[in-house]
């Protein structure tokens, strides 16, 4: 009973929260709710944009040669979430998709409708795109073309500039049309054709068209589950050649993403997601302050992108100001910040307030600041073990095996580097780029506590790191690493490849120095800072929030990111290293 009236409650808070989006309009719908919402479903239907490229391009490559494509043809499709208004006149997304394809050079190849033909069958071009919309239409887009959606179907089709100097034979195998609107040469107009044949260049580009649509009804399985309202789009260039005759389709799919924004919500309501419904501290935290760098976008070549980086600073920032009651003057981030803005605008910042908020009792300080400092980008270890932060906007001129000077890049260019990430720095090159990153060694001791005032007095330092710095990347794909030579002895190797340990710091890592930190693509976040904002999120709830330690926060998410990055074949372990004061008290301290 109870479990009934449980599911009674969640289904209707769903209904009521579709509802209000319906009621309020787009505009007032909850910020959080619409632009975090509508950013998973912007990178879920890139994902799919780019599965179904590579699917078009190696279906060109497979084709018979009777029906290869001319070489420089290539199939060019578009996704796209679009705002529009329903019948109704509430607001709703739109998933649009359109398949066309385009050829570089003519130079007398035609994969095109032959001259005074319209059978789709008749054109290679066609054909492929007929068969490549049944193929995505069915498998990759299946879920958004679910049954009952409305459909708006587009097809355009298109003759050359030739009259036609006899009539076309047409025997009504797509049906017989009479007065039926169409857009020809950008004017509304009324067409007729029948069993009589095609006399003139607007029937020619019409038919094609139905041709299409004939395809479409006949063979796409999701299109005879859906309400579809067909339209045509026809045209006769001046020009003539077969380069002019041909077909491309667009599909809308109206309010497509209903049934997955409600999933959504109810997965947000059982806490899955944690860029939604974070809970509201009603105690504030005036003694914390925090720097977050979110390292994404490298401008280097050899440095790629890090997935979610910039999404892990923002809903990091929003769980320090709302969950921990953080003041929101008192959190700052930097994306894509080089090394002297992570140190003048970042560091700098804390240890000036760090004194600034200082009690002072002759020579001796009271600290009072609680200095949290996060980043999310690349990582690296050197030959000798010391771990880093790598910075953007880094100056790699000197160092050979990045493209730098006298380097052999320049000499064998086959090496493709700007796709190339795997790539080992020489005992010179490992010196030169270390320079250029930020130690984690360093940055420790820039925000060392002590009692002294000639030290920057830090009441606690609790430093995260999301990284990689064993040369990988977040999806396991190899980066640069150093030319680091075989350690045979077990214990030696561990030893050389160890984190160096500052007093009076807390650390936490994503993984060793030797491991890989990997992305929780489902969550568009790293793993341990998912599951860390989940843990927060969890007890931030409960009214006891406030006597969970350190220990309590490590364990729990060693605990459940360990089983999720195994269940995802991306075994994952996190680390950490405490010294000084809190070597021994690190597991008592509470979480503010």
């Amino acid at each position: 009973m109870k479990k009934t009236l449980l599911l009674a409650a969640l289904i209707t808070i769903i209904f009521q929260f579709s509802t209000t989006i319906a009621q309020t309009g787009e505009q007032q719908l909850n910020n959080q709710y619409r632009d975090a919402i509508r950013e998973y479903l912007q990178q879920d239907i890139a994902n799919r944009q780019r599965t179904m490229q590579r699917r078009a391009e190696q279906m060109l490559i497979a084709l018979p040669n009777q029906q290869k494509l001319y070489d420089e043809t290539y199939i060019s499709i578009r996704t796209a979430l679009v705002d529009g208004t329903s019948q109704d006149g509430t607001p709703e997304l739109n998933y649009v998709f359109d398949i066309s394809y385009n050829c570089r050079h003519l130079e007398g190849y035609t994969d095109d409708y032959p001259l005074g033909v319209f059978n789709y069958d008749s054109s290679n071009s066609a054909r492929a795109i007929c068969n490549l919309t049944k193929t995505f239409v069915e498998d990759i887009l299946d879920d958004i073309f679910r049954p009952s959606k409305r459909v708006s179907v587009k097809i355009f089709s298109t003759t050359d500039g030739v009259e036609l100097s006899r009539t076309i034979p047409y025997d009504g195998s797509y049906g017989n049309f009479r007065y039926m609107p169409v857009t020809f040469n950008n004017e509304q107009l009324r067409i007729s054709v029948d069993t009589t044949g095609i006399t003139n260049n607007c029937q020619l580009a019409y038919i094609r068209a139905q041709s299409v649509r004939h395809f479409l009804q006949n063979n796409v399985r999701n299109l005879s589950r859906t309400v579809n309202d067909y339209s045509y789009v026809t045209r006769s260039y001046a020009d003539t050649g077969a380069f002019y005759r041909r077909s491309s389709i667009e599909l809308t799919v109206h309010d497509a993403f209903r049934e997955t924004i409600d999933l959504m919500i109810a997965d947000k309501i059982q806490d899955d997601y944690v860029d939604f419904n974070i809970p509201q501290s009603s105690t504030t935290y005036d003694n914390a302050y925090v720097l977050i760098v979110a390292n994404e976008d490298y401008d280097h070549p050899f440095l790629p992108s890090v997935p979610y980086a910039s999404n892990d600073g923002e809903i990091l920032r929003q769980y320090f100001v709302r969950a921990l009651g953080v003041p929101e003057r008192q959190v700052k981030v930097l994306n894509n910040a080089s090394r002297a803005e992570i140190l003048q605008d970042g560091i700098h910042w804390l240890t000036d307030l760090s004194q600034a908020v200082a009690k002072h009792q002759g020579e001796e300080t009271q600290p009072q600041a609680d200095i949290f400092v996060y980043f999310a980008g690349h990582g690296y270890t050197d030959l000798s073990g010391n771990t880093y932060l790598i910075p953007n906007h880094l100056n790699l001129d000197g160092i050979k095996a990045l493209g730098g000077k006298r380097s052999c890049c320049k000499k064998k260019k086959d090496l493709g580097h700007p796709n190339n990430y795997d790539i080992t720095l020489s005992r010179k090159d490992d010196s030169r780029f270390a320079a250029q990153c930020l130690s984690l060694d360093s940055l420790c001791a820039m925000l060392k506590g002590s009692g002294k005032r000639e030290v920057y007095p830090v009441s606690r330092l609790t430093v995260i790191v999301d990284a990689s710095f064993d040369g990988h990347q977040r999806n396991g794909a190899n980066m640069l690493r150093a030319d680091r030579p075989v350690v045979k002895d077990a214990k030696a190797k561990k030893a050389k490849r160890k984190a160096n340990k500052n007093s009076d710091a807390i650390v936490l890592l994503a993984a060793a120095p030797d491991k890989t930190a990997f992305a929780f693509d489902a969550q568009h976040h790293g793993f341990l800072t998912y599951f860390l904002l989940k843990e927060i999120k969890s007890l931030a709830s409960t009214s006891n929030f406030d006597t969970y330690t350190y220990q309590d926060i490590y364990e729990a998410v060693e605990r459940k990111l360990n089983k999720e990055s195994a269940l995802q074949n991306r075994w994952q372990e996190i680390t950490g290293y405490v010294d000084g004061k809190y070597a021994e008290s690190w597991r008592l301290l509470h979480i503010r």
